[in-house]
């Protein structure tokens, strides 16, 4: 199973990284030649902003519920993590490998699942809020630029969007209901009902304490998930620009989530090649597929080959972070 597993995860990351090259070809290469390492700098230095921001936010949660690691460690744990999300089918493994670190680095199991599911839930907030923002911001420019879209169309839809997430908001009772009758059913929970009801009192201790606390932290991890955000989903819009593609940062930024969320859905690691097609197939109205093919090589290139690298890194400081520890425990008991 494991290696199965692996082999998916190699299967769809050299898809996803290879979908660009196929698009444009040698043109593309060319054309890359010519940017030079400023623009790879700057790409990289986003894609390390996007992973620093994340473990701050992971950290003022951490230090919230009363557990103070060192920086560089949480920030190990943040880019493993996404390595995880982005070499497993829908990212599914990077909760688990999340979870997983923070235990290791001391936290019990509640804490853990208390700060994953706060960090999840920030991110949720930034998309709640950003995407109805970013497709009104781009209705004006958008009815110039696909005049098969009315206006009314594109209203109607986010209307649509609107209403279905009030509905789920207004009728979570219901469904938390619904969830907790069917858990109860399943006699591997039946068994284990007092652990579970143990996890879950302490599991809401834990997001009691993080939603009430200081007003400065709240402003901060606030902060953190609008930059972790708009510097991976901002990186597409400025290659775009450096191609002379001068589309509205809204349409770009409600594309990628789009796409992406898509992709996800195929069930292949990174998506195996599916956001790459769909993103070309939209941008084929503004630019030519050479064009394109080096806009997703360079966005590629923060969001997945960088990452990767940045996420192997991490691996190997927790691996030589834990080794230490593990040689300083046996010397002092020796």
């Amino acid at each position: 199973m494991r290696h199965l597993a692996s082999l998916m995860a190699t299967i769809g990351i050299g898809l996803a990284a290879g979908a660009p090259f196929a698009l444009g070809g040698s043109a593309a290469l060319e054309t890359l030649r010519s940017l030079g390492a400023p623009m790879f700098s700057m790409l990289a230095g986003l894609s390390i902003i996007s992973g620093v921001a994340k473990a701050g936010k992971l950290q003022i949660l951490l230090v919230r519920l009363g557990y103070r690691l060192p920086f560089f460690r949480t920030t190990a744990i943040s880019l493993v993590t996404d390595l995880a999300f982005l070499s497993s089918p829908a990212g599914a493994a990077g909760y688990v490998v999340n979870v997983a670190l923070l235990r290791n680095a001391g936290t019990s199991l509640s804490v853990s699942t208390a700060v994953v599911g706060a960090e999840q839930a920030l991110d949720f907030v930034f998309f709640a809020v950003a995407i109805p923002l970013a497709t009104l911001s781009a209705l004006v420019p958008l009815a110039s630029l696909l005049p098969a879209v009315s206006r009314s169309t594109c209203l109607v839809v986010l209307l649509a969007v609107l209403l279905s997430g009030v509905a789920l908001w207004w009728s979570r009772n219901f469904l938390l209901g619904a969830l907790n009758t069917f858990v109860r059913a399943i006699p591997w929970f039946r068994a284990r009902q007092d652990r579970l009801d143990h996890f879950v009192a302490e599991l809401r201790e834990q997001i009691h304490a993080i939603v009430n606390g200081p007003a400065r932290q709240n402003i901060a991890l606030l902060v953190l998930t609008v930059l972790q955000w708009v510097a991976r989903y901002g990186v597409l819009w400025l290659v775009l620009r450096e191609f002379g593609c001068n589309l509205p940062f809204g349409f770009v930024l409600v594309l990628q989530a789009v796409v992406l969320h898509l992709a996800q859905w195929t069930g292949v690691p990174a998506g195996g090649g599916s956001a790459d097609l769909g993103l070309a197939a939209v941008l084929a109205a503004w630019a030519t597929m050479p064009t394109i093919a080096s806009v997703l090589i360079l966005w590629r290139f923060s969001t997945l080959y960088f990452p990767l690298l940045l996420g192997a890194l991490g691996f190997v400081v927790l691996t030589c972070t834990r080794r230490t520890n593990r040689t300083i425990a046996y010397e002092t008991q020796s």
